[in-house]
């Protein structure tokens, strides 16, 4: 008798495992939003509802626009691009 094959779960690396658990959040100034990120091969990426500051980096972004997490592995830090302008975290 064969048993059952488990689904099989494509692992995340640590870094978006943590900011996954963490969460990134928009402030417009006048509320608090979770913004819905989403593993995209070697990065992580969202698209704002709104615009605000995207918190915990402190990124200014605008509403549609594509926003691009990755993990710099040499200096151990989170890069955050949008809009071509990108900024470590």
């Amino acid at each position: 008798m064969q048993t059952p094959k488990k689904d099989v779960q494509t692992a995340i690396p640590v870094w978006q495992s943590a900011l996954l658990s963490q969460g990134c959040h928009l402030d417009d100034g006048s509320r608090i939003v979770p913004l819905k990120l989403e593993p995209r091969g070697n990065c992580l990426r969202c698209t704002p509802a709104f615009s605000g500051s995207m918190m915990p980096f402190g990124m200014p972004v605008s509403i549609g626009q594509t926003v691009t997490i990755s993990w710099d592995n040499e200096l151990s830090r989170y890069i955050v691009e949008a809009s071509g302008i990108r900024r470590a975290a």
